[in-house]
C-alpha cells in the first residue's frame, strides 16, 4: 500500500510541477480558474494509485487499505508540490508572489511570511481535496464488480 502510494504520489507531483511550470511559462498563473486542473491531476493520480494497488492485490482490497493508498498519494504529492512552489517563489519569482498576495485565500499575510502562507494553503488544499477524492474513488473500487449492493 505504501509503495504504491509513494510511487503515484511522486508521479502526481511530477504532473503538478509540469503543469505549474507550463502555466508560469505561458504567463497564466494569474488565472486562478485554471488552478482547478490541479484537482483533476490529483484525482487522476489517486484513482491510478488505488487501481494499481487493487490490481497488485489481485482484485480484492479492503476499503481502508484503498483509502489509505489514496491518502498517501495525496499527501506525498501535496507535500512535494508545496515544497517546490515555496522554493520556486522564494528563489526569484516575485511576480508570482504579487499575484498570490492579491488572492483572497492567501491574503495580506503572504507579504510578511510568504513561505509559510503558501505552504500552509497548498497543504490544506491538497490534503483535504485528496482525502475527499480518495473517499469518492473508493466508492467505486470497494467492490469487485463496481456495483452498488441491491442495484440491477
Amino acid at each position: 500500500m505504501e509503495k504504491v502510494g509513494i510511487k503515484y504520489g511522486l508521479l502526481t507531483t511530477a504532473a503538478l510541477v509540469i503543469y505549474f511550470i507550463t502555466m508560469d511559462l505561458l504567463n497564466l498563473t494569474h488565472y486562478t480558474t485554471l488552478h482547478f486542473l490541479n484537482g483533476i491531476i490529483m484525482s487522476i493520480g489517486i484513482v491510478m494509485a488505488i487501481h494499481a494497488y487493487k490490481r497488485s492485490m489481485r482484485g480484492t482490497i479492503s476499503y481502508f487499505n484503498g483509502l489509505g493508498t489514496g491518502v498517501i498519494t495525496a499527501v506525498v504529492g501535496t507535500v512535494l508540490f508545496a515544497v517546490f512552489v515555496v522554493l520556486y517563489v522564494s528563489i526569484g519569482n516575485g511576480e508570482l508572489l504579487n499575484t498570490l498576495s492579491a488572492e483572497p485565500y492567501f491574503g495580506e499575510r503572504v507579504n510578511t511570511t510568504p513561505s509559510i502562507v503558501i505552504f500552509s494553503v497548498l497543504m490544506l488544499e491538497g490534503i483535504i481535496s485528496g482525502a475527499m477524492i480518495s473517499f469518492i474513488a473508493m466508492q467505486y473500487f470497494k467492490r469487485d464488480d463496481h456495483k452498488v449492493p441491491g442495484s440491477p
